[in-house]
């Protein structure tokens, strides 16, 4: 699918017998029509002063760039132009604490690293990003040092945006999350590299979280928590497209952990999960496909995943309303939930899948097509309505009913 065309495929679910999950679209994704992004006018450009061979040994906050990259990015602010980060002679690296840009944009020249200094590992963020029209490029890195520093502030965030754009640019050793944007209409992250290992709690990949129209694609993410995760913490999550991204050692293709507010319209189309991470080492919480829920009053409707390819995985396929307590009761709600096209190879010993509803009440409604998978086996399923296209998946237990329907497609053609 190419994804420099908007998103429009619907396809049509027939259901075949009376009792299953009931009449499905496949999600659409963003409604906006994504290209590739282009660079911004320039603002103002910085030489760097000093080498990438500093990094274990910093120089001090008093003398590092924090204060002019800071006056540059405040100069340029509301402009949507950016702010140039270039070698100068052997000099490859800057050194910052905490920035923040606002409507403008921050370009990491090839060759350049942005290093995290010590002093923003106490506050929440590295780079925080508001405004319109605000966009972080590369082809350089942002490097958190999150192997060297203390504390867990996020590598970057952006918060109530408008069209923010973080394109061709390296993500590396994140102490939390690598990239939270949350709030706002219009992201898109396109040919981002995340480079974290499988090992960092709690660093995800990248967290999509309450807004409206988001477009991942063409990235290849490394990261110690989810790969991608799609959340509703301020409110609620529509139209997103996470499309041609591969991940390595993550905790898979996410929508959770939510206990409240509405997921609407999230396709996930053509995307591989590997397992292990680039080093090898194994994902601590091994999954592909991951919906994960708390039983609280929260709305999961119209996410599809289509043609995912999977590889060394353990926790296939996971719809679970009871990932999170909550003591308030609650009455969460699953539907439409749709994998078109799922295959595994390679999966660890006893992966499988999981399908749990809340109870009889609050069911999983959901359907399988086009699955082959390479471990069949089911832990935990209950109360859950499943529509079965060919797949070799077939969940059962208490609560559990399945029935036939027909869908277009077919299992995924993978290339690992």
């Amino acid at each position: 699918m190419n994804m420099q065309t908007k998103v429009g495929l619907i396809l049509t679910v027939s259901l075949l017998a009376a009792g299953s999950a009931g009449a499905q679209t496949l999600a659409t994704g963003d409604s906006r029509t994504v290209t590739q992004p282009a660079y911004p006018g320039v603002c103002k450009t910085i030489n760097a002063r000093y080498s990438s061979s500093q990094r274990a040994s910093p120089p001090s906050s008093s003398s590092d760039d924090t204060s002019v990259i800071q006056q540059a990015l405040t100069d340029c602010k509301g402009t949507g132009k950016s702010v140039v980060l270039a070698a100068s002679g052997s000099n490859d690296a800057f050194y910052t604490g905490s920035l923040s840009i606002s409507g403008a944009g921050l370009v990491i020249n090839s060759g350049v690293t942005l290093f995290g200094n010590d002093s923003y590992s106490g506050n929440a963020n590295l780079l925080s990003f508001t405004g319109t029209n605000a966009s972080l490029m590369g082809p350089g890195t942002v490097d958190g040092r999150g192997d060297i520093i203390s504390g867990t502030p996020r590598l970057v965030q952006a918060s109530n945006i408008s069209n923010f754009i973080v394109y061709n640019v390296t993500l590396a050793q994140a102490a939390h999350p690598n990239l939270y944007v949350e709030g706002g209409n219009g992201f898109t992250a396109w040919g981002v590299s995340i480079r974290t290992p499988a090992t960092r709690k709690n660093a995800d990949g990248i967290d999509i979280d309450s807004l409206t129209n988001a477009t991942v694609t063409q990235s290849d993410i490394e990261a110690g928590d989810d790969g991608i995760a799609v959340k509703t913490n301020s409110g609620d999550i529509s139209n997103v497209t996470v499309s041609n991204t591969r991940l390595h050692g993550t905790h898979g293709l996410s929508v959770g952990s939510i206990d409240q507010n509405t997921v609407s319209n999230i396709l996930f189309t053509n995307n591989y999960v590997y397992g292990n991470d680039l080093s090898g080492t194994q994902s601590t919480n091994n999954n592909g496909i991951n919906v994960k829920t708390g039983p609280c009053s929260l709305t999961v409707k119209q996410v599809s995943y289509v043609n995912t390819c999977m590889t060394g995985v353990k926790h296939l396929i996971v719809m679970d309303t009871n990932y999170n307590a909550c003591t308030t009761g609650g009455s969460p709600s699953l539907s439409n939930i749709v994998v078109n096209g799922a295959y595994s190879t390679q999966s660890v010993s006893g992966a499988y899948t999981k399908i749990d509803g809340r109870n009889a009440s609050f069911p999983v409604n959901a359907y399988l097509a086009n699955v082959s998978l390479d471990a069949t086996a089911q832990s935990g399923d209950q109360y859950a309505n499943v529509g079965l296209y060919k797949s070799n998946d077939v969940p059962s237990g208490t609560g559990v009913t399945t029935s036939s329907f027909t869908m277009s497609g077919s299992v995924p053609s993978c290339s690992f």
